[in-house]
């Protein structure tokens, strides 16, 4: 039978979105917990040493998990996570992307801001990654690499001022989220899981195991709560894809058009300017980081495909991306010579 393996760990969230989304496809896998460190790391296969690293039945490697996922779609293997539906297919990409480069925040931010996350989540990702080590090794390592954790924190943009922010970009979301689960539609695209199901579930499990944000989905989002674990394994989930924009997917498209997007556009035009930092002026307040190239191909990427689409689903998308589709639209602004 056909194999795949995945090497990854229950703290990245990467790890977890790939995990889910091997499951929702129902495509045959091995699940190897790693250390993302060391001679014996599976990372020594990839350019870019991170995880999760996934290995093809042909021997190959890749771990960079929107491609990869594309590729499986691509080649045909396992159930399809991607809507049909040319303009449903463009949401879908665009919140995947939102859960892995905007979400991921508030996943930073809440594992390495408040004090009883920095003191307990540190030991349990090196129990994961170094299995077999006694306590006091473990506690020290994970004091170690909570450190440096911490000290990349404004290079993520995860400081003191920008604190309220994300939490308040992330109770926007769960707030949608926590409907969209109680409506008959149960994963965002219809009754199966799609890669965008599988993005948010490998931010939001984080925040479900770690103490503070596990406190708070269990107060205030306690079915997002319960509906990650639906995710966690979404192979036993049969139906079809919506046919139309739903108002889940609309909130979340809107979403996209006053944060993401105007996040993503900031960023590329530091880069354009040679500037190190930049600064994007968001409905919850104004925030800042450090530039990130990784961002500038991930709107370069959204951009193709909105250059993609027929002019009616651009004029569909756009009554709700609002001021997002003026992003968009710079793929279709020709060079002048």
């Amino acid at each position: 039978m056909t194999n795949y393996e995945i090497h990854g760990a229950l703290g990245s969230p990467y790890s977890m979105k790939i995990r889910a989304a091997f499951r929702a496809k129902r495509l045959h896998h091995t699940w190897r917990l790693c250390a993302p460190m060391g001679p014996n790391s599976p990372t020594k296969h990839v350019k870019i040493p991170v995880i999760p690293v996934v290995k093809y039945p042909d021997g190959s490697w890749i771990n960079d998990s929107t491609p990869l996922l594309l590729d499986l779609e691509k080649r045909g293997e396992g159930r399809s996570i991607v809507p049909s539906d040319p303009l449903l297919r463009f949401a879908c990409y665009l919140i995947e992307d939102m859960a892995d480069e905007w979400l991921v925040k508030a996943m930073f931010h809440y594992r390495w801001y408040y004090e009883e996350d920095k003191k307990i989540v540190p030991s349990w990702l090196l129990y994961d990654a170094c299995l077999g080590l006694d306590k006091a090794t473990i506690d020290a390592m994970g004091q170690q690499f909570a450190a440096r954790q911490i000290g990349r924190m404004p290079k993520v943009g995860c400081t003191p001022e920008t604190a309220p922010l994300i939490e308040a970009s992330t109770n926007r979301m769960l707030q949608i989220l926590e409907e969209a689960v109680l409506s008959k539609q149960h994963f965002l695209f219809g009754d199966m899981a799609s890669m965008a199901d599988a993005a948010i579930f490998g931010q939001l499990y984080q925040l479900k195991g770690d103490p503070t944000p596990s406190a708070m989905l269990r107060k205030n989002f306690p079915f997002v709560f319960r509906w990650l674990d639906h995710i966690d394994d979404a192979s036993g989930f049969e139906g079809e894809w919506i046919e139309n924009l739903t108002p889940v997917v609309i909130q979340l498209l809107k979403l996209a058009g006053d944060t993401y997007l105007p996040f993503l556009a900031a960023n590329a035009t530091a880069i354009d300017k040679g500037q190190a930092t930049f600064t994007a002026d968001l409905p919850e307040g104004f925030f800042t980081q450090d530039i990130f190239k990784y961002h500038k191909k991930c709107l370069e990427r959204l951009r193709k495909e909105w250059s993609e689409l027929s002019p009616e689903h651009r004029e569909t998308l756009s009554e709700h991306l609002l001021g997002g589709t003026e992003v968009l639209d710079c793929a279709l602004v020709q060079p002048t010579s």
